[in-house]
């Protein structure tokens, strides 16, 4: 049987497909580490696999949220819980850097504009020259 986690490292978008078709709920497993399938081919950069699982509708936390540029559900989960704009994901990153990390403008200014904290997503930013970002977060480009 095939793992997700494999399969969403691995980008394997057609075998993710398959198996999100016989198992939709797979979708929403999380690894011992509390990451999605999405956070992981994310952090992997398998575009296509990113998009077949967003189109399994998951229920992204504010980490994937983040990571995948979904403002308005960053929007929906800081509005229930506005502690969550500086908890940590479990790979230490705030929402904030990870919005930064993966180039998501929108994020990052909605996250700015809650009061996320800049420092770390400068550095991020940096790291994958990101110069729109650096320039949203106050960084030098």
């Amino acid at each position: 049987m095939d793992d997700i986690f494999e399969l969403a490292r691995a980008g394997d978008a057609g075998r993710l497909q398959a198996l999100l078709r016989a198992q939709p709920g797979l979708v929403n497993t999380r690894d011992a580490r509390g990451n999605s399938p999405v956070l992981i081919a994310q952090y992997r950069e398998k575009r296509q696999a990113v998009d077949v699982l967003l189109a399994a509708d998951p229920d992204l936390d504010i980490f994937d949220s983040a990571a995948v540029g979904r403002s308005g559900r960053v929007a929906e989960w800081l509005d229930r819980d506005p502690a969550l704009l500086e908890a940590k994901s479990s790979m230490g990153f705030s929402p904030l850097a990870l919005a930064a990390f993966f180039g998501h403008a929108d994020t990052v200014k909605l996250l700015l504009a809650r009061g996320g904290d800049p420092t770390e997503a400068i550095g991020l930013a940096a790291m994958k020259g990101r110069i729109e970002i650096l320039k949203l977060l106050g960084g030098q480009p």
